[in-house]
């Protein structure tokens, strides 16, 4: 996935402080920086969309800590906040939300910004952030159109379908969860508003019949409305997503 800069257009990584190996600034000693600095007090936002997973201060560490998980399980890590965030733990971002301003606080020689890319939460799980600034991928598509994608039409349930879904109830039924191919209460509550049924965030055979009932309308499934999602269900879902009809 791509992410934006989590800093103002007219600021840059240090070019004594990318990510990889340098001489501590601190210490002396030469080690592997996890991160890249940006140097200045300025205000610091989201790289992209995400849910806060970490809110933290260490004194010896990283001052004040946000960790924000991303889809496909990517997180950008912010440390040295002059302040501490006012987002919360659990809290739903969007790219460009406000983090804090940069500071110096915890392990720091002077203001700046350490921003991190990790692909697992622990500390040292990291890669160099310039990849995903430099990625590409398809623009957002707009609100309320229609969200054609490629997917095998196979019968099967896979992570790759329901993140294919969550991108189509992204921009046409108010899902505002992370992309991650795992249906949880937003994304079924998203379900819910394209089948027309009760919006409560539980998968039960209602749920499930309604979907159906909206495929058969759709002219997308022909099968019984009985509520059991096999090859046939999952088949029509897949055809949906490829002509964007949900």
């Amino acid at each position: 996935m791509k992410l934006h800069n989590p800093w103002p257009t007219d600021r840059s990584i240090n070019t004594r402080s990318p990510y990889g190996w340098r001489t501590h600034p601190i210490s002396g000693r030469r080690a592997f920086h996890q991160g890249v600095d940006v140097a200045g007090v300025f205000p610091v936002t989201t790289a992209g969309d995400g849910i806060v997973v970490h809110v933290g201060f260490s004194r010896t560490g990283g001052g004040h800590v946000v960790i924000i998980k991303h889809a496909d399980d990517l997180f950008s890590v912010y440390y040295h906040g002059q302040e501490r965030t006012p987002l919360r733990k659990n809290q739903r971002v969007r790219a460009g939300d406000f983090v804090y301003t940069s500071g110096s606080t915890g392990a720091s020689t002077g203001p700046h910004l350490h921003f991190e890319t990790r692909y697992a939460q622990r500390w040292g799980a990291t890669k160099d952030p310039q990849i995903f600034f430099t990625g590409s991928q398809p623009d957002e598509p707009t609100l309320g159109a229609p969200y054609k994608v490629s997917v095998a039409v196979n019968g099967k349930q896979s992570k790759a379908v329901w993140k294919a879904w969550q991108a189509a109830l992204k921009t046409r039924w108010r899902f505002e969860g992370i992309l991650d191919g795992r249906p949880g209460p937003m994304t079924w509550r998203s379900v819910q508003r394209f089948a027309g049924v009760t919006v409560d965030g539980i998968p039960g055979p209602k749920t499930r019949r309604g979907v159906q009932a909206k495929l058969a309308e759709l002219g997308l499934y022909d099968m019984r409305v009985d509520g059991v999602w096999g090859l046939g269900t999952w088949s029509a879902i897949q055809r949906g997503l490829n002509q964007g009809l949900l």
